[in-house]
């Protein structure tokens, strides 16, 4: 049977050709575009930097300092006398406290941030690219760190140097790194059997270029996402220390300090615990929405 032009037509008599217009984006173009169309993410982005510009300027614009002992002003509501959030037994403005232990706790977060992503990425790529009992040895040294509770690193560290932040640093030198190296070595041993992980080796790359090169950029989603979890973590372990006493010591100003000295106080002045233990919550709340966001981006579909 013999086809003809005209035997087949289209079924709406109308061509239609589509053409791509759309733009060339990389992998941290569509990943800024994707966390920006999360609208909590970014509420979140925006809170932390309010937090920040608030935790930063008020201690240095505020006409009272943070450490200012007023016993003529102790115990005032919020409000009276300039005092926004009022102040404690001793006369200290509270809105300004809050401000500086915000801004101790931000400290922290960054520090953490920094200990993950040195130590941590640098511990897991060695132990999971090279493996065998490389990988071996530097497993068991990670299972016993994790084994010894961070309380009792602390306390050791309180004996033998003075509480502070100096004391919370070290600790998360010695502990918080862990974790981070553990999730960066899982990638690294289902990276370094792709195709071209392999056709690198073949090639005669040299290892710090493999690592770097082929094997850094395809796990550093997965850290980034990790160390954004760590840094709450981070936040609330420091407050929790200057709660029981390791941390921050007086008269200097921790969200885990003032706590710790509202909660005593809570039923006849709340105000004391309430303003503190907001600004921890959002600090925390905001960072983990980052965290998702950071997250649900990088995960492209």
């Amino acid at each position: 049977m013999d086809e003809k032009k005209d035997d087949f037509t289209f079924a709406n008599n109308e061509t239609t050709v589509e053409h791509y217009t759309g733009e060339s984006l990389s992998f941290a173009q569509l990943v800024v575009r994707r966390f920006l169309r999360n609208k909590g993410a970014v509420i979140a982005l925006a809170v932390i930097i309010l937090i920040a510009v608030f935790a930063f300027t008020v201690p240095l614009f505020s006409r009272f300092a943070p450490e200012a002992v007023d016993p003529s002003h102790s115990n005032l509501a919020p409000g009276s006398l300039g005092h926004w959030f009022g102040t404690d037994n001793l006369g200290r403005d509270i809105f300004t406290r809050v401000a500086e232990g915000t801004g101790i706790s931000l400290r922290v977060a960054v520090i953490a941030m920094f200990i993950d992503l040195f130590i941590g990425t640098s511990y897991g790529l060695v132990s999971g690219y090279f493996g065998g009992r490389i990988d071996i040895v530097m497993q068991r040294i990670t299972e016993v760190l994790s084994t010894i509770p961070m309380i009792i690193i602390v306390t050791l560290l309180v004996l033998v140097m003075k509480p502070g932040l100096t004391s919370i640093i070290v600790a998360m030198m010695l502990m918080g790194w862990i974790n981070m190296s553990r999730v960066v070595r899982a990638q690294v041993l289902k990276v370094k059997a792709e195709e071209y992980v392999l056709a690198a080796k073949s090639m005669g790359v040299s290892t710090p270029r493999i690592i770097f090169s082929e094997i850094l950029p395809n796990v550093f989603g997965q850290i980034v996402t990790t160390f954004m979890f760590s840094i709450p973590n981070a936040i609330f372990l420091e407050a929790f220390l200057a709660f029981v006493g390791l941390g921050i010591p007086a008269p200097l100003a921790s969200l885990g300090t003032m706590i710790n000295d509202g909660y005593s106080q809570a039923i006849v002045y709340p105000y004391m615990v309430i303003f503190p233990v907001i600004s921890l919550a959002l600090i925390m709340l905001s960072f983990n929405i980052i965290a998702d966001g950071l997250r649900d981006a990088i995960e492209l579909d």
